[in-house]
Protein backbone atom coordinates (compact mmCIF):
# COMPACT_ATOMS: atom_id res chain seq x y z
CA UNK A 1 0.00 0.00 0.00
CA UNK A 2 1.71 3.46 -1.52
CA UNK A 3 1.15 6.91 -1.02
CA UNK A 4 2.92 10.31 -2.44
CA UNK A 5 3.39 13.64 -1.42
CA UNK A 6 6.07 16.14 -2.08
CA UNK A 7 7.61 18.93 -0.38
CA UNK A 8 4.31 21.30 -0.01
CA UNK A 9 3.37 18.05 2.18
CA UNK A 10 0.14 17.53 -0.73
CA UNK A 11 -0.50 13.82 -2.49
CA UNK A 12 0.37 13.63 -5.95
CA UNK A 13 0.01 9.81 -6.33
CA UNK A 14 -1.98 7.34 -4.73
CA UNK A 15 -2.52 3.49 -5.09
CA UNK A 16 -6.21 2.14 -4.77
CA UNK A 17 -5.58 0.36 -1.51
CA UNK A 18 -4.48 3.59 0.22
CA UNK A 19 -7.69 5.73 -1.24
CA UNK A 20 -9.68 3.11 0.02
CA UNK A 21 -8.26 2.24 3.25
CA UNK A 22 -9.02 5.69 3.98
CA UNK A 23 -12.87 5.53 2.54
CA UNK A 24 -12.67 7.86 -0.27
CA UNK A 25 -13.82 7.31 -3.81
CA UNK A 26 -10.80 8.97 -6.25
CA UNK A 27 -7.36 10.32 -6.26
CA UNK A 28 -9.04 12.97 -6.60
CA UNK A 29 -11.02 13.36 -3.53
CA UNK A 30 -8.16 12.12 -1.27
CA UNK A 31 -6.22 15.25 -2.80
CA UNK A 32 -8.68 17.38 -1.63
CA UNK A 33 -9.07 16.68 2.12
CA UNK A 34 -6.96 17.68 4.95
CA UNK A 35 -5.57 14.04 5.50
CA UNK A 36 -2.21 15.24 5.68
CA UNK A 37 -2.96 17.51 8.49
CA UNK A 38 -4.26 14.50 10.62
CA UNK A 39 -1.16 12.33 9.59
CA UNK A 40 1.69 11.75 11.84
CA UNK A 41 5.15 9.94 11.94
CA UNK A 42 5.93 8.99 15.47
CA UNK A 43 7.03 6.22 17.19
CA UNK A 44 8.39 4.63 14.16
CA UNK A 45 4.96 4.21 13.12
CA UNK A 46 2.50 6.36 11.19
CA UNK A 47 -0.81 7.19 12.39
CA UNK A 48 -3.49 8.49 10.46
CA UNK A 49 -6.34 9.94 12.29
CA UNK A 50 -10.38 10.35 10.70
CA UNK A 51 -13.45 10.88 13.18
CA UNK A 52 -14.77 7.39 12.49
CA UNK A 53 -11.05 5.51 12.58
CA UNK A 54 -7.51 5.77 13.84
CA UNK A 55 -4.99 3.80 11.60
CA UNK A 56 -1.87 2.94 12.54
CA UNK A 57 1.12 0.87 10.51
CA UNK A 58 4.88 0.34 10.31
CA UNK A 59 6.27 1.99 7.26
CA UNK A 60 9.13 2.81 4.99
CA UNK A 61 10.04 6.02 3.78
CA UNK A 62 11.85 6.90 0.34
CA UNK A 63 12.84 9.76 -1.51
CA UNK A 64 12.29 9.47 -5.09
CA UNK A 65 13.67 11.75 -7.87
CA UNK A 66 12.34 12.64 -11.06
CA UNK A 67 12.87 15.35 -14.07
CA UNK A 68 11.54 17.80 -12.63
CA UNK A 69 10.88 17.99 -9.05
CA UNK A 70 11.55 15.00 -6.33
CA UNK A 71 9.24 13.49 -3.57
CA UNK A 72 8.51 10.96 -0.90
CA UNK A 73 7.16 7.54 -1.69
CA UNK A 74 5.87 5.84 1.99
CA UNK A 75 4.68 2.05 2.00
CA UNK A 76 2.45 1.41 4.72
CA UNK A 77 2.94 -2.14 5.88
CA UNK A 78 1.33 -4.07 9.14
CA UNK A 79 -1.47 -1.62 9.80
CA UNK A 80 -4.02 -1.72 12.44
CA UNK A 81 -7.02 -0.30 12.18
CA UNK A 82 -8.97 1.19 15.42
CA UNK A 83 -12.73 2.28 15.04
CA UNK A 84 -14.79 5.00 16.92
CA UNK A 85 -17.95 5.09 17.97
CA UNK A 86 -17.91 8.69 15.67
CA UNK A 87 -19.52 8.51 12.08
CA UNK A 88 -19.41 11.59 9.88
CA UNK A 89 -22.01 11.56 7.63
CA UNK A 90 -19.28 10.96 4.57
CA UNK A 91 -18.50 7.50 6.56
CA UNK A 92 -22.38 6.82 6.54
CA UNK A 93 -22.70 7.75 2.88
CA UNK A 94 -19.78 5.75 1.47
CA UNK A 95 -19.57 1.56 1.09
CA UNK A 96 -16.74 0.15 0.77
CA UNK A 97 -14.86 -2.70 0.31
CA UNK A 98 -12.46 -1.83 3.73
CA UNK A 99 -15.11 -2.33 5.98
CA UNK A 100 -14.67 -5.21 8.66
CA UNK A 101 -15.08 -8.59 7.13
CA UNK A 102 -17.20 -10.25 9.64
CA UNK A 103 -16.59 -14.26 9.50
CA UNK A 104 -19.61 -16.09 11.07
CA UNK A 105 -17.09 -18.45 13.07
CA UNK A 106 -20.04 -20.57 14.37
CA UNK A 107 -22.25 -20.79 10.91
CA UNK A 108 -18.98 -21.35 9.11
CA UNK A 109 -17.35 -24.08 11.25
CA UNK A 110 -20.77 -25.74 11.27
CA UNK A 111 -20.83 -26.04 7.48
CA UNK A 112 -17.59 -27.63 6.80
CA UNK A 113 -17.63 -29.74 9.66
CA UNK A 114 -15.27 -28.55 12.21
CA UNK A 115 -15.60 -26.92 15.69
CA UNK A 116 -15.34 -23.35 16.38
CA UNK A 117 -12.16 -23.72 18.12
CA UNK A 118 -10.05 -26.24 15.10
CA UNK A 119 -11.82 -23.60 13.05
CA UNK A 120 -10.07 -20.76 14.35
CA UNK A 121 -6.64 -22.72 14.65
CA UNK A 122 -7.29 -23.12 10.93
CA UNK A 123 -7.48 -19.47 10.30
CA UNK A 124 -4.55 -18.53 12.46
CA UNK A 125 -2.35 -20.80 10.51
CA UNK A 126 -3.81 -19.05 7.33
CA UNK A 127 -2.92 -15.55 8.20
CA UNK A 128 0.10 -16.38 10.02
CA UNK A 129 0.48 -18.41 6.28
CA UNK A 130 0.11 -15.45 4.29
CA UNK A 131 2.33 -12.97 6.40
CA UNK A 132 5.16 -15.88 5.98
CA UNK A 133 4.33 -15.94 2.12
CA UNK A 134 4.31 -12.05 1.51
CA UNK A 135 7.88 -11.93 -0.13
CA UNK A 136 7.22 -14.46 -2.47
CA UNK A 137 4.04 -13.06 -3.06
CA UNK A 138 5.98 -10.19 -3.75
CA UNK A 139 7.94 -11.31 -5.61
CA UNK A 140 5.29 -12.99 -8.08
CA UNK A 141 5.36 -17.13 -6.59
CA UNK A 142 2.44 -18.51 -8.46
CA UNK A 143 2.71 -21.57 -6.34
CA UNK A 144 2.28 -19.30 -3.06
CA UNK A 145 -0.96 -17.40 -4.83
CA UNK A 146 -2.21 -20.95 -5.66
CA UNK A 147 -1.57 -22.54 -2.27
CA UNK A 148 -3.14 -19.24 -0.47
CA UNK A 149 -6.27 -19.85 -2.52
CA UNK A 150 -6.92 -22.76 -2.05
CA UNK A 151 -6.67 -22.70 1.75
CA UNK A 152 -9.03 -19.68 2.03
CA UNK A 153 -11.46 -21.58 -0.37
CA UNK A 154 -11.45 -24.76 2.17
CA UNK A 155 -12.05 -21.95 5.16
CA UNK A 156 -14.89 -20.40 3.15
CA UNK A 157 -13.43 -16.25 3.12
CA UNK A 158 -14.70 -16.03 -0.52
CA UNK A 159 -13.55 -12.12 -0.58
CA UNK A 160 -10.01 -13.13 0.20
CA UNK A 161 -9.70 -16.55 -2.51
CA UNK A 162 -11.78 -14.35 -5.08
CA UNK A 163 -8.80 -11.51 -4.93
CA UNK A 164 -6.21 -14.13 -5.18
CA UNK A 165 -7.81 -15.83 -8.32
CA UNK A 166 -7.25 -12.25 -9.52
CA UNK A 167 -4.00 -11.47 -8.47
CA UNK A 168 -3.00 -15.12 -9.96
CA UNK A 169 -4.05 -13.67 -13.67
CA UNK A 170 -2.22 -10.44 -13.70
CA UNK A 171 1.22 -9.83 -14.54
CA UNK A 172 4.21 -9.68 -11.55
CA UNK A 173 4.09 -5.66 -11.81
CA UNK A 174 0.35 -5.48 -12.16
CA UNK A 175 0.13 -7.39 -9.01
CA UNK A 176 1.07 -5.00 -6.35
CA UNK A 177 -1.55 -3.15 -5.51
CA UNK A 178 -3.79 -6.36 -5.44
CA UNK A 179 -1.34 -7.76 -2.83
CA UNK A 180 -1.66 -4.57 -0.71
CA UNK A 181 -5.28 -5.34 -0.71
CA UNK A 182 -4.98 -8.60 0.07
CA UNK A 183 -3.14 -7.49 3.33
CA UNK A 184 -5.52 -5.23 4.02
CA UNK A 185 -8.33 -7.52 3.95
CA UNK A 186 -6.59 -9.55 6.36
CA UNK A 187 -6.65 -6.95 8.76
CA UNK A 188 -10.24 -6.06 8.18
CA UNK A 189 -11.36 -10.20 9.29
CA UNK A 190 -12.98 -10.25 12.35
CA UNK A 191 -14.89 -13.11 14.32
CA UNK A 192 -16.58 -10.49 16.26
CA UNK A 193 -19.88 -9.09 14.72
CA UNK A 194 -19.33 -5.41 14.71
CA UNK A 195 -21.96 -3.32 16.61
CA UNK A 196 -23.04 -1.21 13.21
CA UNK A 197 -23.19 -4.49 11.05
CA UNK A 198 -25.81 -4.96 8.82
CA UNK A 199 -27.55 -7.83 8.31
CA UNK A 200 -27.95 -7.67 4.31
CA UNK A 201 -23.92 -8.11 4.11
CA UNK A 202 -24.32 -11.57 5.87
CA UNK A 203 -25.52 -12.75 1.97
CA UNK A 204 -22.27 -12.07 0.35
CA UNK A 205 -21.03 -15.19 1.93
CA UNK A 206 -24.28 -17.06 1.54
CA UNK A 207 -25.27 -16.33 -2.03
CA UNK A 208 -23.50 -15.97 -5.07
CA UNK A 209 -23.32 -12.15 -5.57
CA UNK A 210 -19.97 -12.26 -7.65
CA UNK A 211 -19.75 -9.44 -10.63
CA UNK A 212 -19.05 -10.74 -14.00
CA UNK A 213 -15.44 -9.96 -13.58
CA UNK A 214 -15.14 -11.67 -10.36
CA UNK A 215 -16.94 -15.00 -11.57
CA UNK A 216 -14.69 -15.03 -14.93
CA UNK A 217 -11.86 -14.92 -12.68
CA UNK A 218 -13.55 -17.81 -11.03
CA UNK A 219 -14.30 -19.73 -13.50
CA UNK A 220 -10.62 -19.36 -15.00
CA UNK A 221 -9.37 -21.31 -12.02
CA UNK A 222 -9.13 -24.58 -12.89
CA UNK A 223 -9.62 -27.40 -10.08
CA UNK A 224 -5.56 -28.91 -11.52
CA UNK A 225 -4.36 -26.48 -8.80
CA UNK A 226 -6.29 -28.00 -5.97
CA UNK A 227 -4.47 -31.37 -7.16
CA UNK A 228 -1.02 -30.26 -7.01
CA UNK A 229 1.81 -29.16 -4.37
CA UNK A 230 0.08 -31.41 -1.98
CA UNK A 231 2.28 -30.73 0.68
CA UNK A 232 0.76 -26.97 1.23
CA UNK A 233 -2.63 -28.50 0.54
CA UNK A 234 -5.40 -28.56 3.64
CA UNK A 235 -8.65 -30.15 3.75
CA UNK A 236 -10.99 -29.94 6.30
CA UNK A 237 -10.40 -32.91 8.04
CA UNK A 238 -6.75 -32.54 8.31
CA UNK A 239 -4.19 -30.17 9.06
CA UNK A 240 -2.21 -28.00 6.85
CA UNK A 241 0.67 -29.57 5.60
CA UNK A 242 4.42 -28.30 6.42
CA UNK A 243 5.96 -26.72 3.60
CA UNK A 244 8.92 -29.71 3.61
CA UNK A 245 6.78 -32.34 3.18
CA UNK A 246 8.46 -34.77 0.54
CA UNK A 247 6.63 -34.03 -2.86
CA UNK A 248 4.59 -36.97 -4.09
CA UNK A 249 6.97 -39.48 -6.50
CA UNK A 250 6.41 -39.52 -10.15
CA UNK A 251 6.25 -42.15 -12.34
CA UNK A 252 7.67 -41.46 -16.14
CA UNK A 253 6.94 -45.06 -17.48
CA UNK A 254 3.05 -45.33 -17.16
CA UNK A 255 2.23 -49.19 -17.78
CA UNK A 256 -1.52 -50.51 -18.91
CA UNK A 257 -1.02 -53.88 -17.60
CA UNK A 258 1.63 -54.01 -14.69
CA UNK A 259 3.73 -56.77 -14.12
CA UNK A 260 4.93 -57.71 -10.55
CA UNK A 261 8.32 -57.75 -9.14
CA UNK A 262 7.19 -59.43 -6.21
CA UNK A 263 5.15 -63.00 -7.23
CA UNK A 264 3.62 -62.52 -3.59
CA UNK A 265 2.19 -59.72 -4.54
CA UNK A 266 -1.60 -60.48 -7.07
CA UNK A 267 -2.18 -59.24 -10.19
CA UNK A 268 -5.01 -56.48 -10.03
CA UNK A 269 -7.22 -55.70 -13.12
CA UNK A 270 -9.33 -52.53 -12.94
CA UNK A 271 -10.95 -52.98 -16.78
CA UNK A 272 -13.96 -54.91 -15.92
CA UNK A 273 -15.21 -53.50 -12.91
CA UNK A 274 -18.46 -53.01 -12.32
CA UNK A 275 -19.98 -49.15 -11.69
CA UNK A 276 -20.84 -48.70 -7.70
CA UNK A 277 -23.56 -46.58 -6.86
CA UNK A 278 -22.94 -43.12 -5.97
CA UNK A 279 -24.95 -40.24 -4.64
CA UNK A 280 -23.45 -36.87 -5.70
CA UNK A 281 -25.10 -33.43 -6.59
CA UNK A 282 -22.83 -30.74 -7.62
CA UNK A 283 -25.72 -27.98 -6.78
CA UNK A 284 -25.34 -28.83 -3.17
CA UNK A 285 -21.37 -29.10 -3.30
CA UNK A 286 -21.86 -25.63 -4.89
CA UNK A 287 -24.41 -24.47 -2.08
CA UNK A 288 -21.70 -25.52 0.58
CA UNK A 289 -18.90 -23.96 -1.34
CA UNK A 290 -20.53 -20.57 -2.19
CA UNK A 291 -19.61 -21.13 -5.65
CA UNK A 292 -21.36 -21.23 -9.10
CA UNK A 293 -22.52 -25.10 -10.08
CA UNK A 294 -20.72 -24.80 -13.18
CA UNK A 295 -17.20 -23.84 -11.70
CA UNK A 296 -17.89 -27.20 -9.40
CA UNK A 297 -18.77 -29.04 -12.50
CA UNK A 298 -15.61 -27.96 -13.88
CA UNK A 299 -13.56 -29.02 -10.89
CA UNK A 300 -14.98 -32.36 -11.15
CA UNK A 301 -13.93 -33.15 -14.67
CA UNK A 302 -10.62 -31.54 -13.45
CA UNK A 303 -10.48 -34.26 -10.79
CA UNK A 304 -12.08 -37.26 -13.42
CA UNK A 305 -8.91 -36.76 -14.98
CA UNK A 306 -6.26 -36.87 -12.72
CA UNK A 307 -7.98 -39.69 -10.74
CA UNK A 308 -7.75 -41.42 -14.75
CA UNK A 309 -3.81 -40.36 -14.97
CA UNK A 310 -3.14 -41.53 -11.35
CA UNK A 311 -4.95 -44.92 -11.89
CA UNK A 312 -1.63 -46.38 -13.43
CA UNK A 313 1.11 -44.96 -10.50
CA UNK A 314 -1.43 -46.35 -8.09
CA UNK A 315 -1.11 -50.08 -9.79
CA UNK A 316 2.31 -49.62 -10.56
CA UNK A 317 3.34 -48.61 -6.62
CA UNK A 318 0.96 -51.51 -5.82
CA UNK A 319 2.76 -53.78 -7.83
CA UNK A 320 6.35 -52.50 -6.46
CA UNK A 321 5.24 -52.83 -2.78
CA UNK A 322 5.43 -49.14 -2.91
CA UNK A 323 2.81 -48.70 -0.36
CA UNK A 324 4.29 -44.58 0.79
CA UNK A 325 3.27 -44.02 -2.55
CA UNK A 326 0.00 -45.23 -2.53
CA UNK A 327 -0.63 -43.25 0.90
CA UNK A 328 0.84 -40.25 -1.04
CA UNK A 329 -1.77 -40.84 -3.90
CA UNK A 330 -4.63 -41.32 -1.62
CA UNK A 331 -4.01 -38.42 0.18
CA UNK A 332 -4.15 -35.97 -2.88
CA UNK A 333 -7.44 -37.59 -4.60
CA UNK A 334 -8.70 -37.79 -1.27
CA UNK A 335 -8.38 -33.53 -0.13
CA UNK A 336 -9.33 -33.35 -4.15
CA UNK A 337 -12.80 -35.60 -3.41
CA UNK A 338 -13.52 -33.67 -0.09
CA UNK A 339 -13.31 -30.63 -1.19
CA UNK A 340 -15.97 -31.59 -4.05
CA UNK A 341 -18.06 -33.47 -1.18
CA UNK A 342 -17.94 -36.56 -3.01
CA UNK A 343 -18.27 -38.57 -0.38
CA UNK A 344 -18.54 -42.12 -1.52
CA UNK A 345 -14.70 -41.07 -3.05
CA UNK A 346 -13.60 -39.63 -0.11
CA UNK A 347 -14.28 -42.11 2.33
CA UNK A 348 -13.02 -45.18 0.46
CA UNK A 349 -9.76 -42.67 -0.45
CA UNK A 350 -9.27 -42.59 3.09
CA UNK A 351 -9.27 -45.65 3.77
CA UNK A 352 -6.25 -46.28 1.20
CA UNK A 353 -4.41 -43.20 2.74
CA UNK A 354 -4.14 -45.42 5.49
CA UNK A 355 -3.91 -49.34 4.98
CA UNK A 356 -1.01 -50.87 5.68
CA UNK A 357 -2.26 -54.12 4.81
CA UNK A 358 -1.40 -55.42 1.24
CA UNK A 359 -4.16 -58.04 1.65
CA UNK A 360 -6.94 -55.17 1.43
CA UNK A 361 -5.52 -53.25 -1.38
CA UNK A 362 -7.65 -54.95 -4.06
CA UNK A 363 -10.84 -54.38 -2.48
CA UNK A 364 -10.16 -50.88 -2.00
CA UNK A 365 -8.54 -50.34 -5.27
CA UNK A 366 -11.89 -52.40 -6.78
CA UNK A 367 -14.74 -50.33 -4.41
CA UNK A 368 -12.66 -46.62 -5.30
CA UNK A 369 -13.06 -47.50 -9.05
CA UNK A 370 -16.32 -48.32 -9.53
CA UNK A 371 -17.79 -45.53 -7.47
CA UNK A 372 -15.13 -43.30 -9.56
CA UNK A 373 -16.60 -45.22 -12.90
CA UNK A 374 -20.37 -43.93 -11.40
CA UNK A 375 -18.93 -40.70 -10.84
CA UNK A 376 -17.41 -40.50 -14.86
CA UNK A 377 -20.93 -41.85 -16.00
CA UNK A 378 -22.94 -39.62 -14.11
CA UNK A 379 -20.71 -36.28 -15.45
CA UNK A 380 -21.55 -37.74 -18.89
CA UNK A 381 -25.08 -38.01 -18.63
CA UNK A 382 -25.50 -34.05 -16.72
CA UNK A 383 -23.35 -32.91 -20.17
CA UNK A 384 -26.02 -34.49 -22.25
CA UNK A 385 -28.74 -33.72 -20.31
Amino acid sequence: MYYGYNDDKEFILADEAFIGLLDFNSFQELRASNIMANLKFENKQITIKQDYQTINSDFLHHEVYGQEEEFYLVELKNIQIEKTDVKTEHKKGLKTNYQAIYLDVHKISEEIGLSVNDYKLYLDSFIDQSIIDEKRLLEGNDKVVKNLSNLALTLKIPHINILLLKIQKLSHRERMPLIDQYYTKLALLTLEKPEDYQEEEESIFEEDKSTPEDKEEVLNARFSDLLKNVDEQVSIEEKIVPNNEPELRSHNNVVNEPTSNNSNVKQISLDNVPELPISYSPQTAADELNLPVVLIEEFVDDFIEQARQDKDHLLTSYYQQDLDNIHELGHKLKGAASNLRINELSDILEEIQFCSDYTQLEGLFIKYWGHFLSLEAYMRQLKRA
